[in-house]
């Protein structure tokens, strides 16, 4: 496995990073068996509700689409955001004060799970400045096949890319003429393997027509000088997720673009927002 100099030396020159192998152990299994618990439990839910997103596969099966905030949802997922492993990376990256803005799993299951088009993260979540990053925990071992995340090498470099169509509501995507499709990497690996992006690295993932699940829990962090642009804060709420270093009501402002991801037509999950656009890359490729 890279050292830290080299990670953080690879993450700067291509705006991600994969660590394979990074989870192992009791604290993988523990979290692929409780996922697989978390999953069971959504048997009896109905509809989208505030702990889950729902699909249909190709035959006609409602799956779990999406886990929301599972930081909440069990205690295992709170304090494995605070693993040391991904926190000695996550620190050099930016910085030592560290808040967890956002948490998510997104469950691309067998045989139809979506696809997400080419997007860059800093148009979702704009902060005062840029010191986030995303880390990306395999719960199953991802490949082309069954839909890996893919980054496009370098993309960070770039400015923010529009993600708002003509009537200028935000649509979650940018343009294919805007994506170098040749400089696209599959973020591959087994379970346990952590990748980390860029908030500007351009990413995305194909549908899963393949018979295996792929699952990732991420981790999405922010310095916790960077103040969150999108959102209304609940003061308490949000000390609750420092994870490294004291809460603080300082903020740091850098001189970086913002579009915020406004007006939307569908509220704020990518799936919907993007099911809305003709902006598909990816959905248009199965």
């Amino acid at each position: 496995m890279m050292n830290l100099d080299d990670a953080v030396a690879y993450y700067d020159e291509h705006g991600y990073v994969v660590l394979p192998g990074l989870l192992s152990g009791p604290v993988l299994d523990e979290l692929r068996a409780l996922t697989d618990r978390v999953t069971a439990d959504a048997e009896s839910v109905t509809e989208d509700n505030a702990l889950y997103d729902f699909e249909t596969d190709i035959d006609g099966n409602r799956t779990v689409q999406r886990i929301k905030k599972p930081n909440r949802i069990d205690p295992f997922y709170a304090a494995l955001a605070g693993n040391e492993q991904i926190m000695a990376l996550a620190e050099r990256l930016i910085g030592p004060n560290i808040r967890l803005n956002h948490t998510k799993i997104n469950m691309k299951s067998a045989k139809g799970g979506a696809a997400l088009e080419w997007h860059q993260d800093w148009a979702f979540a704009p902060h005062t400045n840029m010191s986030t990053t995303v880390a990306s925990i395999l719960i199953d071992g991802a490949s082309a096949s069954n839909g890996a995340m893919q980054v496009i090498d370098g993309s960070h470099k770039r400015p923010l890319i529009d993600h708002h169509d003509e009537d200028g509501y935000f649509v979650g995507a940018v343009l294919a003429k805007e994506v170098d499709h040749a400089k696209a990497v599959l973020l591959e690996g087994p379970p346990g393997t952590v990748s980390f992006h860029h908030p500007m690295t351009l990413h995305g993932s194909s549908v899963n027509l393949s018979g295996d699940p792929r699952r990732i829990l991420f981790y999405e962090y922010a310095a916790s000088d960077a103040f969150p642009l999108f959102y209304k804060v609940d003061w308490e709420e949000y000390d609750s997720r420092i994870v490294r270093g004291p809460a603080t009501s300082e903020v740091r402002f850098e001189d970086n673009y913002v579009k915020l991801p406004f007006p939307s037509r569908a509220g704020s999950s990518i799936y919907k927002i993007q099911a809305g656009s003709d902006r598909r890359y990816f959905a248009d490729a199965q």
